[in-house]
């Protein structure tokens, strides 16, 4: 496989191809994380970069990262480890107060896009208007995320956000399926089954509202008494607002319960070699008859992508959601 990496130095730019040593590791995720490079570089004195230049790495002709050197570290044998982000960085970074009234979630994110001189890719129409939403002190990507959420919640369609080599891009879920299969037939060379209750698993929920004295009480509290029998006693607390009915607050408490009273799994497909060049928010389909204490079988989405590139070849890892795809 042929790769190249240029920097952009003000007006210049630099080929840092040959000075690559060791192997470039790149990672991207639909999971709200940064798009990262991580590579060594081998100081010549020729090839000049600084904290804030912009590098893209393009693999077999084409672009596949762009971001910004934010880390550099040097060793006494002038070997430069270079961390880059994408443009993710900034929606994570910094934070906003947005007032908004009947947008949909596309539009939020073409209007922070240009209020913080982001380059946008395909964003696609979500169609659903939120009515009304004030955002306070939190981080851009955070408002977005909310706003996708409420989308989904409304129209039972799920979008992925992330960036596109240097573009922010949105796509609906149904738009990334690929025609691709998986299975431990050489193209899995390994994988890596987790199951974990001890992170964010919870099988009661505690609903604290603070009244006008700031003065907490309990105001909702729901189990899962059988699941307690198994794990011992897990509560989720949650500070909520005082003027929430107490409908309100049992929906809360169900959806906490829903989401968190459960062993939380993971699989990471281990190595995959080929051709094709698989991204997060692809579906494929997985075969592994023998995982565990379940046969996986099904479409499958990708939340997180971790590329290997070395000597000439590349080799991935997938971090895949553990539910199937619809």
């Amino acid at each position: 496989m042929k790769i190249e990496m240029l920097i952009k130095n003000h007006d210049k730019i630099y080929n840092a191809t040959n000075l690559l040593q060791g192997e470039i590791i790149i990672e991207k995720s639909i999971l709200g994380s940064c798009g990262k490079l991580v590579c060594s570089i081998i100081r010549d004195g020729n090839v000049q970069f600084v904290e804030g230049n912009q590098i893209q790495f393009f693999a077999d002709n084409k672009l596949f990262f762009s971001g910004w050197i934010m880390k550099k570290t040097r060793t006494s044998k002038q070997i430069i480890t270079v961390t880059a982000y994408d443009q993710f960085f900034y929606l994570i970074k910094n934070k906003d107060t947005y007032v908004y009234y009947n947008k949909k979630a596309s539009e939020l994110i073409q209007m922070i896009a240009n209020d913080y001189g982001l380059e946008t890719g395909a964003i696609c129409d979500t169609v659903w208007q939120i009515p009304q939403r004030i955002e306070e002190g939190q981080t851009l990507w955070d408002m977005i995320n909310t706003a996708l959420h409420l989308t989904q919640k409304e129209t039972a369609k799920e979008y992925f956000f992330y960036d596109e080599c240097g573009k922010l891009t949105l796509k609906q879920k149904s738009d990334m399926v690929q025609n691709v299969v998986l299975q431990c037939d050489g193209s899995i060379q390994d994988y890596v089954y987790t199951t974990d209750i001890s992170e964010d698993t919870y099988n009661g929920v505690q609903l604290f509202q603070a009244g006008r004295l700031e003065t907490e009480k309990l105001s909702y509290r729901d189990e899962k008494q059988e699941e307690i029998k198994k794990w011992g006693r897990l509560l989720y607390y949650q500070r909520v607002d005082h003027r929430l009915t107490q409908y309100d607050l049992k929906a809360i408490g169900d959806t906490i319960l829903l989401q968190k009273c459960r062993v939380k799994k993971n699989l990471i497909l281990k190595q995959i070699s080929g051709e094709v060049m698989l991204i997060p928010g692809n579906s494929i389909f997985i075969e592994l008859p023998e995982l565990a204490e379940i046969s996986l079988k099904g479409m499958y989405v990708i939340e997180k992508c971790v590329y290997h590139f070395f000597n000439g070849g590349y080799q991935s890892d997938f971090y895949i959601r553990m539910e199937e795809s619809n």
